[in-house]
């Protein structure tokens, strides 16, 4: 796009891919958002409290693990088709993983569910990630605060949906349903298109360690990296003091036409030519005589004596050989062979050094086909030969292993150059901690503290029923949509303050988590699930800039995929470790206190982290300004 359209922010609205963008984060984020649903009536049917919590864990680490990669290929695969074409695939990717849960056993729905939906769901992702880049610039914050409108609507009506779902097809064929719904954003993954105007240079990525800066001369008063050319036709080879390639031809500075033809090359070098000042050529340099120039010449003599002689032996030595060769030419033609070996010596003159052997063809008998039949056939010839083509293939590998083997050395490079060297360097920097447990509180909230909730409904005295439930997860998602009305203020906010906004978020969020741990009537729940709606849309909203300010803009690119793929595996664990305690009698709200108590440590740490930086800012500034 050009730079003066972007400055304007002139065609940066485009309404069909708005529309079809905001429709996946309605449809796709629910299947972690609204999971709740569907484990309170799997609970119902006695499957394992511990299965059902772990598919959104799986869930998450599929996408933590498979999102890095998917955003290489969508940095590199992308364009007017590949978008499209990858995002098409991650949606049946997900709609597969929904009808195999209708056949599958419960045992296996959540590695089905987990694994491929959450690998669908991060090849759709990326796409999205990658045409909102590419397309909106300078409103980035409001369309990232629509689509996180679209995640809460989502999570607002998907709990009726699927409770409606549940009730009329049962539990396992509701997957089915669902999935039927999931397809219906296929007419919004066809329209993820970035327009060559407003398409940016491949080198310039959100997700990529190496940003370029692009020149352009065509336009631009400035100085640029590139080496500009001369008409040599106009410099002086013979007197550089007359030399004109810096003037024009009325005396002035000279411009440089683009249009013109003329002849640009490059001077002689000193090699081929050399010149003086006058122009006259310089010819090589002759070597003077000096006084030893006899002796010299004496010492030439006697070395052409001896290149003489030595030309003679080496005549010699060709001669005998072509003799040697004639002997040996008649003895062939003869068929006769000479031994060398001396007949014993019996004191006669008669007696010959050699002895001749004649061989004729009449006492050899060649070699029929039916016995080289019976060689090849024998068992010994089959040992060798079997002996033979093992050896060589051990030794000498087909082209397919060859092949193989590329495979898997490009697998391991890629392995190491995605997680094992971004993990050791992101180990070494003491931001990199902090970072990574904004992450997890993210994560956190959204599959376990979401999860949970209406699990919690049940325990509670008197019971909510389902329909209430929902109505208060809707409420949670309508409070998130309250504070996303903000959005606008925060895209005008500097990064910089972002920090005291998830600090804020961070804050309520915990205080949540306590509440919902101690709910035991229908106002406690309430409560908590209100508060709860504007923590995660205040952390939901600000940890991602946040976190880049604090670590910086150079250092984010090598942090971003090691802290997704990082948080995501704690995650696991994190699951791994409630799963002992929700089977307990009071299990569930024990496990909310428990990620109550470990928000509450993550609070204190980025409170410290936000007092920092506001004496830095503000306090120092005032200090000195006295």
């Amino acid at each position: 796009m050009d730079i003066n359209s972007r400055a304007q922010g002139v065609g940066s609205w485009n309404w069909p891919l708005l529309l079809s963008v905001v429709l996946l984060n309605i449809c796709l984020p629910s299947l972690v958002l609204s999971y709740g649903v569907f484990l309170v009536h799997s609970t119902e049917l006695g499957i394992p409290l511990w299965l059902g919590l772990s598919t959104p864990a799986i869930f998450v680490l599929t996408y933590g693990l498979t999102q890095c990669w998917c955003r290489d290929a969508a940095d590199t695969w992308g364009g007017p088709v590949g978008y499209r074409v990858m995002a098409t695939v991650g949606l049946m990717l997900v709609v597969a993983s929904l009808i195999l849960c209708v056949f599958v056993p419960y045992y296996f729905q959540p590695c089905v569910y987990g694994v491929l939906g959450g690998f669908g769901s991060s090849l759709i992702s990326a796409q999205v990630d990658a045409v909102i880049f590419d397309t909106y610039d300078t409103n980035l914050s409001i369309i990232r605060g629509i689509c996180f409108a679209g995640q809460a609507i989502g999570q607002s009506l998907f709990p009726h949906i699927l409770s409606a779902l549940i009730e009329t097809y049962e539990y396992s064929y509701s997957y089915m349903v669902l999935a039927g719904i999931i397809l219906q954003t296929l007419p919004g993954i066809m329209l993820l298109k970035v327009s060559e105007r407003t398409k940016r240079p491949l080198s310039f990525s959100r997700y990529s360690d190496k940003t370029y800066a692009i020149f352009n001369n065509e336009g631009m008063n400035g100085y640029v990296n590139e080496l500009q050319l001369h008409d040599l036709s106009t410099k002086s080879w013979q007197s550089p003091s007359d030399d004109n390639l810096h003037r024009h031809e009325n005396g002035g500075e000279l411009e440089y036409d683009n249009e013109a033809n003329v002849t640009i090359t490059p001077p002689p070098s000193p090699e081929e030519k050399r010149r003086n000042i006058f122009g006259v050529e310089i010819l090589p340099e002759i070597p003077e005589e000096s006084e030893d120039s006899e002796d010299e010449f004496d010492d030439d003599v006697n070395e052409i004596d001896t290149d003489k002689s030595n030309k003679k032996r080496f005549s010699l030595a060709i001669k005998r050989l072509s003799t040697i060769g004639d002997s040996f030419d008649e003895y062939i033609v003869k068929q006769i062979r000479r031994d060398s070996v001396q007949t014993e010596y019996d004191g006669s003159e008669n007696n010959k050094e050699y002895s001749e052997i004649e061989v004729t063809y009449d006492t050899i008998s060649p070699v029929t086909d039916i016995q080289r039949e019976k060689i090849f056939n024998s068992f010994s010839f089959r040992c060798q030969s079997a002996y033979a083509s093992m050896r060589r293939r051990m030794r000498m590998p087909s082209y397919r292993v060859y092949r193989l083997r590329r495979r898997l050395v490009y697998v391991m490079y890629s392995i190491n150059d995605t997680f094992i060297k971004p993990l050791s360097r992101s180990l070494s920097c003491w931001r990199f901690y902090p970072a990574l447990m904004m992450c997890f509180c993210k994560l956190s909230l959204s599959a376990v503290s979401l999860v949970l909730m209406p699990l919690i409904a049940t325990q509670v005295k008197p019971k909510i029923s389902m329909t209430e439930t929902n109505f208060l997860i809707s409420l949670h998602g309508f409070t998130w949509i309250c504070f996303l009305l903000c959005t606008p203020w925060l895209a005008q906010t500097p990064k910089r303050n972002f920090k005291y906004v998830a600090v804020f978020g961070l804050i309520i969020s915990t205080g949540a988590s306590f509440v919902l741990a101690e709910a035991n009537n229908h106002d406690h729940y309430s409560i908590g699930c209100v508060v709860a709606g504007i923590g995660y849309g205040a952390i939901t909203s600000c940890w991602e800039t946040s976190v880049q300010d604090f670590v910086g803009a150079r250092k984010w690119p090598k942090f971003h995929s090691t802290l997704e793929t990082l948080s995501s595996i704690i995650l696991t664990l994190f699951v791994v470790g409630l799963c002992f305690i929700v089977e307990q009698e009071g299990g569930l709200q024990r496990s909310m206190f428990v990620l109550g108590v470990i928000l509450a440590a993550i609070t204190f740490v980025w409170c410290i982290i936000a007092a920092v930086a506001i004496y830095v800012t503000k306090v120092r500034s005032l200090i000195r300004g006295r």
